[in-house]
């Protein structure tokens, strides 16, 4: 099951963070991987379509985020990428941030395979899109920018959270409050602009 946000833009249902689908003319763009045990939802997608995606773009290495990208890559060879500090994380080269013991708990219950071979995203290149750096929430979190035919999707990741049809920061799961503060802030500049969470519904600022 799936939700179509617009032409191209989908959401995969019913994961733990949001997994979102970008199609393109270069291919398919997937934005972050669910919590481990989830692959089943992001495979049953991809099974009509008769072909994966070509790249990953990680916002954050939290487990909820990056759960099957190993299962990911092993069924369909995308290319990943993801911030130099998330890097280390996914790799398995070091544990995972957070300030939460609530986070860490879980985290070590369901620890995602680690990924080799990770790309800096910085060096991600696609039609329309670019990458704006967004940290706070961890060191490395990113916000994916897509624009086309007039229109701007902003995929945060956790930079920005959804409640109430209103953004915010999670000041109790992220590492630094006031840079998620700041990066929240950079995020609603980039109005007239469709927000899409890791968790929650689309924003429009």
């Amino acid at each position: 099951m799936h939700v179509r946000i617009a032409e191209g833009i989908h959401v995969i249902d019913g994961t733990n963070a949001n997994v979102y689908v970008i199609e393109t003319d270069a291919g398919i763009v997937q934005v972050d991987s669910a919590m481990r045990g989830q692959f089943g939802r992001i495979r049953s997608f991809y099974g009509p379509l008769g072909r994966g995606p070509s790249a990953v773009v990680v916002t954050h290495s939290h487990m909820d985020h990056i759960g099957e990208l190993a299962s990911v890559v092993a069924t369909y060879g995308p290319v990943v990428y993801a911030h130099p500090e998330e890097i280390l994380v996914i790799e398995g080269r070091r544990p995972m941030y957070s300030r939460s013991a609530l986070i860490r708990l879980v985290g070590a219950l369901v620890k995602p395979r680690p990924v080799a071979g990770v790309l800096d995203v910085h060096g991600f290149s696609a039609p329309g899109m670019r990458v704006l750096d967004t940290p706070g929430h961890t060191p490395g979190s990113i916000t994916l920018v897509y624009e086309r035919e007039g229109e701007r999707y902003l995929f945060v990741g956790d930079a920005a959270f959804e409640g109430g049809g209103a953004l915010r920061v999670n000041r109790r799961f992220s590492v630094d409050v006031e840079a998620a503060e700041r990066s929240l802030e950079l995020i609603e500049r980039m109005s007239p602009a469709l927000v899409l969470p890791g968790h929650g519904k689309p924003v429009r600022i």
